[in-house]
């Protein structure tokens, strides 16, 4: 894992992309973070050349469905959040990445 060192006050997008058997289970650990305030995930479609991985309907359809997990924090949360996914994400091997957030606020 390779951590970035932004400011502590910079808000940080932290996407995880998990197959859709683990998501109660990521679900459950999001929510008992009580230092995050939400998060939304969606249903994606993971393309990949290692159709191996993929059953027969995959296969023909050319794609896996998964689920993304998109969640904003602050960047002092981010190793305090990849240790309480670890238990589920890290055996699974599940991909994630860190994107910085220039700017956000509402309407």
């Amino acid at each position: 894992m390779s951590s970035i060192s932004p400011n502590k006050d910079e808000e940080l997008l932290f996407i995880l992309v998990a197959p859709n058997p683990l998501k109660d289970n990521i679900v459950d650990l999001l929510m008992t973070m009580s230092s995050l305030t939400g998060f939304n995930l969606k249903v994606i479609n993971g393309y990949s050349k290692e159709h191996s991985y993929f059953n027969i309907t995959e296969q023909v359809a050319g794609y896996r469905k998964f689920i993304q997990f998109e969640v904003l924090l602050k960047s002092n949360l981010q190793e305090e959040l990849l240790e309480h996914l670890k238990p589920v994400c890290q055996p699974a091997k599940l991909k994630y990445w860190f994107l910085p957030i220039i700017s956000s606020g509402h309407f």
